[in-house]
């Protein structure tokens, strides 16, 4: 969790938000990261981008009780 919002909620509204526009996502950051590279720009933050969607997502586990008291 990064401050009061969940990584998963974090991934979802950028697929939104590049949805919103049309484009697959991580495409979308390829044509970004490689428009800034001929720039000779700073692509660390698209390339942490594309590698955070690019990730799996993890699953969500269920928690196991142990034993009940008696």
């Amino acid at each position: 969790m990064i401050g009061t919002k969940k990584l998963s909620t974090i991934r979802d509204e950028i697929e939104n938000a590049f949805a919103s526009i049309g484009d697959d996502p991580i495409q979308r950051l390829e044509r970004l990261i490689a428009s800034a590279k001929r720039k000779g720009d700073s692509t660390e933050v698209l390339e942490d981008m594309k590698r955070f969607l690019e990730s799996p997502r993890k699953r969500k586990h269920r928690k196991q009780h142990v034993g009940t008291k008696t």
